[in-house]
């Protein structure tokens, strides 16, 4: 006879699970009084948030899924962000929340929140346990649909009376997944017809997306991309499923993508996205939207066709699929010469303005710093105008070596998902970086990182503002710098310290020469490469913006520059 806690843990070893993040409560207790000997290793975070954006982190950089617990009502309802992210950003996620004893479901029982019903709309699937024969089977199904298809979070919801029952367990089992429907269409045939739209094409590009890297495809992709040598480019989450030395590689796209980017993707008159929503910050107007292109649409989720701007020819399926059967078929066509075409959109006429912030002592700071980095390691980003700086201007060789939360844009994400990157990756270089704002929001994770002894690497961008808001107030509100004001924030060397990690910090005066002396880089040298976690400030000019930049509701040929 098991306990029903005894019989989840024991599915999740069986789904792989060593590691999972959560913080302790009343309902969920019966589980945490069953972990020790159990093969799982938690977690303490000292918020529900960060446990979940902790469990996101570790399940982006390796794949696999990540779990957080927590307990009823404000535990549960602690997790919502993480969840709504993790659907946002397609990130395979299991949150276990415990439940009041099952009489007492609907009573308004002390802690008592409809877990079920409050996550309904931002799960793949979800589930309030009934009974304590059903644990094993929901656990499997749970995970099963985490992974599958296109990645997202599931929630199973436990009351805590099921996890103290006991029953006969003959052990974990295994979710047989329903039939697919069969292709409506043969992927050869569709194949084809993408062939003879690129032989009919003049200006053919390429936008990659978060797919190409969930998929595991990112070899088979760079492998056609080679072959193919037409312009491309990436969204925030396919940074790094290109190679960056590329030379028909033009960076990142959108509200603050590359000139080149940008233009290219303007000009088109046939666009293949590869695993990519084409949210509203990659296509600005939707209406003005590659407005003389065919749209060759490889997507695994039906459901992100045709949102935004309608595509010619969608091709449903996982891109490590459809991505080889392509590339069978385009390895027997002739294509046209594209040699006039990306002359232009690769040429240095289309780079040039994206140089122009070079001046600025962020982005010196940060070049400085990446340039620094030992291979392979991973930069977390939080969100805001340090997030658009780091991603500009990363140049990342991994599929999962840039990590930020993007459609949901959490601010707050950095930090925990940094604990989460580097239990999963211990010898590897982890870099944070953060805004003042954002970093306030689970500052209180210092004691995470402390505890575990994390040799994380933070990066506080200090401009003592909201900054990205700061900045549309600037551009757009006529300097009405309402609520952004964050210059009595407090001092983050000495709230490290009180953290018991070394801190320090840096200004912009240190940047100002270029290079930069050898007194600075002996500085960035040594901070990225302590065995122990260490916190820099990097003290930010308040009215410093991000450029390129597509305002809001034009279209991606209507960037501005920092001269404008």
């Amino acid at each position: 006879m098991l306990k029903g806690a005894d019989i989840v843990l024991q599915c999740l070893r069986a789904e792989g699970v060593d590691l999972v993040f959560g913080y302790p409560g009343g309902a969920i207790m019966p589980l945490y009084d069953a972990l020790e000997g159990s093969g799982v290793r938690h977690i303490l975070t000292r918020h529900e948030q960060g446990a979940v954006f902790a469990a996101e982190g570790y399940a982006r950089v390796t794949g696999k899924v990540g779990v957080a617990m927590a307990t009823s009502g404000p535990g549960a309802t602690n997790l919502v962000t993480g969840i709504a992210d993790a659907k946002m950003d397609s990130v395979p996620l299991v949150c276990i929340t415990g439940q009041v004893r099952t009489a007492m479901i609907g009573t308004d029982a002390f802690q008592e929140t409809d877990v079920f019903g409050v996550t309904l709309s931002l799960t793949k699937w979800s589930r309030l346990v009934r009974t304590v024969d059903e644990i094993a089977e929901v656990i499997a199904e749970g995970f099963y649909w985490a992974r599958s298809g296109r990645p997202g979070p599931v929630v199973i919801d436990i009351p805590t009376d099921l996890m103290k029952a006991k029953k006969e367990f003959s052990g974990p089992v295994k979710f047989t997944p329903p039939d697919k429907p069969a292709p409506v269409e043969a992927v050869s045939s569709i194949t084809d017809t993408i062939v003879a739209m690129l032989q009919q094409a003049k200006k053919p590009v390429a936008l990659v997306g978060a797919g190409a890297k969930l998929s595991g495809a990112t070899d088979q992709l760079r492998q056609l991309l080679d072959g193919l040598n037409i312009p491309t480019f990436a969204t925030v989450h396919g940074l790094g499923a290109v190679l960056p030395e590329s030379p028909y590689y033009l960076g990142m796209v959108g509200m603050h993508g590359t000139r080149a980017a940008n233009m290219a993707l303007h000009e088109t008159d046939l666009l293949l996205v590869f695993g990519a929503r084409l949210d509203d910050r990659v296509t600005g107007d939707p209406t003005r939207f590659a407005p003389e292109a065919k749209i060759v649409h490889f997507e695994i989720d039906p459901a992100q066709l045709d949102r935004v701007r309608a595509c010619e020819l969608p091709v449903i399926g996982d891109l490590a699929e459809t991505i080889p059967a392509f590339q069978a078929q385009l390895s027997k066509a002739s294509l046209p010469d594209w040699n006039p075409w990306r002359a232009v959109a690769c040429g240095p006429e289309r780079a040039k303005l994206d140089l122009t912030g070079l001046a600025q002592p962020t982005i010196r700071f940060l070049d400085e710093l990446f340039r620094r980095l030992p291979q392979d390691s991973v930069v977390i980003a939080d969100v805001g105008q340090h997030q658009m700086w780091a991603a500009q201007r990363y140049q990342s060789s991994s599929p999962r070596g840039f990590i930020t939360s993007g459609g949901l844009g959490a601010m707050g994400f950095a930090l925990p998902a940094a604990v989460g990157v580097q239990l999963a990756k211990p010898e590897t270089c982890v870099l944070c970086v953060s805004g003042d704002g954002g970093f306030q929001m689970n500052i209180q994770e210092l004691a995470t990182v402390h505890r575990l002894a994390l040799p994380i690497k933070l990066v506080i961008v200090d401009n003592k503002y909201l900054g990205m808001v700061r900045q549309w107030q600037q551009l757009f509100y006529q300097r009405n710098y309402a609520e952004t004001d964050l210059s009595d924030n407090p001092d983050f060397v000495e709230i490290a310290k009180a953290y018991k990690i070394h801190a320090w910090r840096l200004n912009e005066d240190a940047l100002r020469e270029y290079p930069v002396s050898d007194e600075t880089g002996d500085l960035l040298e040594s901070f990225l490469r302590s065995p122990e976690p260490e916190l820099l400030v990097f003290d930010c000019h308040p009215e410093a913006n991000v450029y390129p930049m597509v305002p809001a509701g034009a279209a991606l040929s209507e960037m501005l520059f920092e001269e404008e």
